[in-house]
């Protein structure tokens, strides 16, 4: 009888360490991924949709002259 209550309160124990230090860290440590995920893909995202309103924008060139070739001349 005291064997049985014995036994059954290390299996009880047993479970719960393996619930508490494994199970449930691990299961937060997926959410917190998923969630960080989700954070980078948004940036990533915004970036883009900022590079493309960017880009769709007309582009004023400033016109200063004619572009001349300049090679040095070594003596």
């Amino acid at each position: 009888m005291l064997a049985e209550v014995f036994f059954y309160a290390i299996v009880v124990y047993l479970a719960y360490k393996i619930i508490f230090d494994f199970i449930v860290p691990v299961t937060h440590a997926g959410r917190q991924m998923k969630q960080q995920f989700k954070n980078v893909n948004k940036q990533f995202n915004q970036q883009q949709r900022s590079t493309q309103e960017s880009s769709n924008q007309p582009k004023s060139k400033k016109v200063v002259g004619d572009y001349i070739d300049f090679e040095e001349v070594k003596k």
